[in-house]
């Protein structure tokens, strides 16, 4: 992925996507530059499984931005419609770029928009990692019973700008920022419950250090493409 973002020859789309078109085959995952592109082909890969008779599932992530798009309700009604196994996750962190929620959505949770499809639907609030997961759980056994979709929606919080060198003068909230980010947050409950101590939570964040410094420099060692090879990989 870095040697993707990086624009290099090893990179998972050779170097041509960037980052906003980024695909795995072996993770099962892809996204687009295109906002709330991932619902509609979910539908497709649901539709498929069902079909197959197979225990898989879809799941389509967005943010709340994106939940106004066209493409959002079309694909809601056709998944409740269908009973598709599909899980659709809307990651909501209150801003679409520099638009506040209150500014660009009618309704203050997307979660409202579920009954509108007969689809059951939750709203998670607080960066709670045991919710979400108790959530998901619900949401994938659901799916995977045969009982159609869900709607998940996830309030988080932006950590910094929506892309970089997004100063963010539209926002007042940035003092409150770093007491709801979710990693020291929930470190620290996991510090109380007895699982985690110092050395534990020093050797993480070490391995997690050099897995990406080692990534950077798998990218910054890979070679660019080849100019000659432009016209490789497209259909016409």
């Amino acid at each position: 992925m870095d040697a993707e973002i990086f624009g290099r020859e090893t990179g998972l789309g050779r170097g041509r996507g960037g980052h906003m078109h980024l695909f795995d085959p072996t993770t099962h995952f892809s996204c687009s530059g295109i906002i709330a592109e991932g619902y509609p082909p979910a539908l497709g890969q649901a539709f498929a499984f069902q079909r197959r008779g197979t225990d898989r599932i879809a799941v389509a992530v967005t943010g709340e931005g994106a939940a106004n798009q066209g493409a959002f309700h079309e694909s809601l009604n056709l998944a409740a419609l269908w009973r598709l196994p599909v899980v659709f996750v809307v990651e909501d962190n209150d801003w679409g770029i520099s638009v506040p929620r209150s500014a660009s959505t009618s309704v203050p949770s997307n979660a409202l928009r579920g009954a509108g499809y007969a689809m059951p639907a939750e709203r998670i609030e607080g960066n709670a990692v045991e919710a979400v997961h108790a959530a998901a759980s619900r949401a994938v056994a659901r799916a995977r019973a045969g009982e159609g979709p869900t709607l998940l929606e996830v309030h988080t919080l932006r950590l910094w700008g929506h892309f970089e060198g997004d100063a963010e003068g539209y926002r007042g909230d940035l003092e409150d920022v770093p007491a709801h980010d979710p990693i020291p947050t929930y470190q620290a409950t996991l510090r109380e419950a007895g699982l985690l101590d110092d050395a534990s939570v020093q050797q993480i964040a070490a391995d997690a250090s050099t897995q990406v410094e080692d990534a950077i420099a798998f990218a910054k060692d890979s070679p660019l493409p080849d100019p000659a090879a432009a016209g490789s990989y497209v259909f016409v």
